[in-house]
C-alpha cells in the first residue's frame, strides 16, 4: 500500500480509507513541514499548521475537494494556511501596538497616578476579561472562544461589547 500513486490515494481517501490517509501523511508530511517552515520561519508553528491541516483534511473530508495534482493541492493548502496565520498574527500585533500606543498616551496624560489602563482591564468581570483576551489578544474566532468559555456565541458577543464599552468609558474618564 506504500507505493500508491497520488490518483489512487485520492480515490481511496474518498472511500474513507484510514490506512491510505496514513500513507498520505507519511508521504507528504516532511515536504509540507518544509513548505510551512519556508513561509513561517518557525519550526513549531510549521508543525502546528501541518498537523492542523491533516486533522482538517480527515475530519472535514477536505480530500473530496481535490481536483488537481495531490502534491500541488497539499502544498498550496499549507502555503495558504501559513499566510492566513501570518495575517492573523499581524492583525493581533497591530491591535497590541495600537493598544500600547493608547496606553502610552494615557500614561503621559494621567493626572491621578493610581488610575492605570491595567486597572481598567482588571476591573472587568472575569467573563468579560476572558472574552476580550481570547478574541483580541489570542485572536480566537468567536465560535472557538465561546466553546472554550462554555457559553453561546451571542453571550460571547455581549461580553465583548460590554468589555469594549467599559474600556472606552474608562479611558475617557482617565483623560
Amino acid at each position: 500500500m506504500k507505493n500508491l500513486e497520488d490518483a489512487q490515494i485520492i480515490e481511496q481517501l474518498k472511500t474513507g480509507n484510514r490506512e491510505v490517509f496514513e500513507v498520505l501523511f507519511k508521504k507528504y508530511y516532511k515536504l509540507l513541514i518544509v513548505t510551512a517552515f519556508y513561509v513561517l520561519k518557525d519550526e513549531m508553528d510549521a508543525e502546528d499548521v501541518v498537523q492542523g491541516f491533516f486533522i482538517d483534511l480527515w475530519e472535514r473530508q477536505l480530500y473530496n475537494n481535490i481536483n488537481s495534482a495531490l502534491k500541488a493541492y497539499l502544498t498550496t493548502a499549507i502555503r495558504n494556511r501559513c499566510l492566513k496565520k501570518m495575517e492573523a498574527e499581524t492583525r493581533v500585533q497591530k491591535k497590541l501596538v495600537d493598544y500600547g500606543y493608547t496606553l502610552s498616551e494615557i500614561e503621559e496624560d494621567v493626572v491621578a497616578p493610581q488610575i492605570y489602563p491595567e486597572k481598567l482591564l482588571a476591573d472587568l468581570s472575569v467573563q468579560r476579561m476572558q472574552a476580550f483576551t481570547l478574541v483580541h489578544y489570542q485572536n480566537k474566532k468567536y465560535n472557538d472562544a465561546a466553546m472554550e468559555m462554555g457559553i453561546s456565541i451571542n453571550s460571547l458577543k455581549t461580553h465583548l461589547k460590554l468589555a469594549v464599552r467599559a474600556l472606552k468609558e474608562g479611558l475617557k474618564s482617565v483623560k
